[in-house]
């Protein structure tokens, strides 16, 4: 059985939710209203929650806008957000985290609790081996390995670049009964926006280290290889073209267009990623007596980019 939209049961709570609360004596006679807010929260497990299948009113799948893959396919939220994201599919590794934790006994009593446990992304190279004349030392080489550590913001602790991400909509009542499928419809556009801010938040780092200028022969110093390398075309689109096959390229290697960011790129994505939170704070609030929803939600990422130096600029 098909795992509901939790989108539904977060309207229709907002629906109902009580705005105030009646405090009451011994004879049901109220002594006291305390205001608030008719506001309904909840998450979304982006690994655990499924992306809704979008239908037509005469019940035939439609394919989902904008990659075009038909809805009958089941999959998570993470995974679609995977799917449609550009660095993802240069290469770039889209870490869907759910805090790990580990129960450790302490104190006298046996009392349990739980322990962060530190996590990485880590990058490894190659570390070649020299001629060593005979009564020679080995020369030192430096580690090849690099690592960002996926941080977990706490109390008192370090300020890292995770950083949160938030989203808001206000539609009417009418508004949520005139489309079909509305609380699958939100859905799906949350899942391309969480795609798209995975690309603006990852390439804005990329970006800020103000990679050199690309050639071949940077690459091949670097020990990228030739099918390593991918192209994100930004809007200024400099060193861009199509060629007579009809792909697109940027200083010869294949490139796809982006929105979010003006200069063009070429890199070595599989040594980048960036971490999406699986837990997804969704609220919904009724904001008005005709029934008016505003929904907010709320997500946490953080670009790891152990190595910037596999990433180039394109020039015109």
């Amino acid at each position: 059985m098909t795992k509901p939209n939790p989108l539904i049961a977060l309207f229709e709570g907002a629906r109902r939710a009580q705005s105030n609360t009646a405090l009451y004596d011994h004879y049901d006679n109220v002594r006291v209203v305390i205001p608030g807010k008719p506001v309904v929260r909840s998450i979304i497990d982006l690994n655990g929650d499924l992306l809704p299948r979008i239908e037509a009113e005469n019940g035939m799948h439609l394919k989902r806008p904008p990659v075009g893959r038909p809805a009958v396919e089941v999959t998570t939220i993470g995974a679609g957000i995977i799917k449609q994201s550009l660095v993802a599919q240069a290469g770039a590794e889209v870490i869907i985290y759910a805090d790990p934790t580990k129960a450790v006994s302490v104190g006298e009593l046996g009392d349990v609790v739980l322990e962060r446990r530190p996590a990485y992304f880590e990058t490894y190279e190659a570390a070649p081996f020299s001629l060593v004349a005979d009564g020679q030392q080995v020369t030192v080489t430096p580690l090849p390995i690099k690592r960002a550590a996926i941080h977990v913001d706490a109390d008192g602790g370090p300020q890292t670049n995770t950083a949160s991400y938030g989203l808001r909509f206000e539609f009417s009542r009418p508004t949520m009964k005139n489309y079909p499928n509305f609380e699958d419809a939100i859905m799906h556009v949350m899942t391309q926006g969480l795609a798209r801010t995975t690309d603006t938040v990852l390439l804005g780092q990329i970006v800020a280290a103000a990679p050199a200028p690309f050639s071949l022969s940077a690459a091949a110093a670097s020990a990228v290889r030739f099918r390593e390398l991918r192209a994100l075309v930004g809007t200024n689109a400099t060193g861009a073209a199509v060629g007579q096959d009809g792909e697109l390229r940027a200083a010869g290697i294949a490139a796809e267009l982006t929105p979010d960011m003006a200069a063009t790129l070429v890199g070595s994505f599989a040594r980048a990623a960036i971490m999406i939170r699986s837990d997804v704070e969704v609220i919904a609030e009724r904001v008005n007596i005709d029934g008016s929803v505003a929904f907010t939600a709320w997500a946490a990422l953080q670009p790891l980019l152990p190595d910037t130096s596999r990433f180039w600029t394109v020039e015109a």
